[in-house]
């Protein structure tokens, strides 16, 4: 998950993000969030790598099967302002989420493009940019305020990840990054 190189001021930024995301779509902090209907939202269409078997067949083929752990999802730049994402439908659900919301943090945080992703060479990235997306992606899942109140209510991570369709991985880390079931200890300990 995430490095500790943030700005000052990023992690509370990216829950304002989230919850102000959330609520044009008329979700609050303890709905699940489906990253297709924000993505739609924000006009960002989202295709999988089928979409592109016509036009790279070779490429898709190793992206869906013996390359599918070198990629889960990209952004591409149409133009100065339109975007769209393709994700691999090689991957859980549960990583096609979060796939989807890394995508759209990067758009809403207007990261810079990196280099294309290929056979031969892989991918490189800005790993400054690809924490803020992942921490902004796991803001939008999982917002510190429901984890909190999952923290309240003693949820485990898989009733977590259940109740916002994530992985146990991402609930766990949301669940331990916010610092929830501490503070719902501590509570505990002053009722």
């Amino acid at each position: 998950m995430p490095g500790a190189g943030f700005r000052r001021g990023f992690k509370a930024a990216a829950e304002r993000i989230a919850l102000e995301l959330r609520g044009e779509l008329g979700l609050g902090a303890a709905e699940a969030l489906d990253p297709g209907r924000l993505a739609e939202h924000l006009c960002v269409p989202v295709l999988t790598l089928d979409a592109l078997r016509a036009l790279a067949p070779r490429e898709v083929a190793h992206f869906s099967g013996a390359g599918k752990t070198k990629f889960s999802a990209a952004t591409i730049f149409v133009d100065a302002t339109k975007r769209l994402i393709i994700t691999n439908p090689a991957h859980a659900a549960t990583r096609q989420m979060n796939s989807i919301c890394h995508e759209v943090s990067h758009i809403v945080l207007e990261h810079e493009g990196e280099l294309p992703l290929n056979i031969a060479s892989g991918r490189s990235w800005d790993r400054v940019q690809e924490d803020e997306a992942d921490w902004l992606a796991g803001c939008l899942l999982i917002p510190q305020d429901a984890a909190h109140l999952a923290g309240r209510q003693g949820l485990a991570d898989e009733e977590v990840a259940l109740t916002f369709g994530v992985s146990r991985a991402l609930a766990r880390w949301r669940m331990n990054s916010t610092g929830a079931r501490i503070r719902a200890t501590r509570l505990q300990r002053f009722r």
